[in-house]
């Protein structure tokens, strides 16, 4: 069994609404603005925190403890364009825009959406823009954080 391989295998797409997180349409899909471009390499951070919740019992000697809420944090680097009007990323990605990210993985990008595809779906909005540090060498990027507003979907499928 092969590995799962990022490179040029990763969809990123901005959706401004889905009926069913569980189950976009290609329709949904394709009416949303492609990122995977935009956004650096290294540039996609997902990253889930849980409380903890104690049960210990009177009668062990042993701190049992449970799942608590999860919360998941969103952040996208990416690239600055020169031209305004191409600049599609810095344009879309401005504090309070609502929707979905969906990310896809393990299909070449240039692989158009399509049924039965795995997706995973993060309801939310859009932080501040947050300019990087200019480096030597380097591009003009940004971050934005991406503040997932409910529970997502890490197994939907499209529809």
């Amino acid at each position: 069994m092969a590995d799962m391989l990022n490179d040029g295998n990763i969809k990123l797409v901005y959706a401004p609404s889905i009926a069913n997180i569980a189950a976009p349409t290609t329709t949904e899909l394709n009416a949303g603005t492609a990122l995977e471009c935009f956004v650096t390499a290294d540039g996609l951070d997902v990253t889930v925190d849980e409380d903890v919740i104690s049960i210990p019992k009177l009668c062990e000697t042993f701190s049992a403890e449970a799942p608590g809420r999860a919360k998941y944090s969103i952040s996208l680097t990416a690239v600055r364009k020169d031209v305004p009007a191409q600049d599609t990323a810095w344009n879309l990605l401005v504090r309070n825009t609502a929707g979905f990210l969906v990310f896809r993985y393990n299909t070449t990008v240039a692989t158009a959406w399509a049924t039965s595809q795995l997706v995973q779906v993060f309801p939310g909005k859009c932080g501040e823009r947050r300019p990087m540090k200019p480096e030597m060498n380097g591009a003009t990027k940004f971050t934005s954080k991406w503040y997932v507003s409910s529970q997502p979907t890490l197994a939907g499928v499209v529809a």
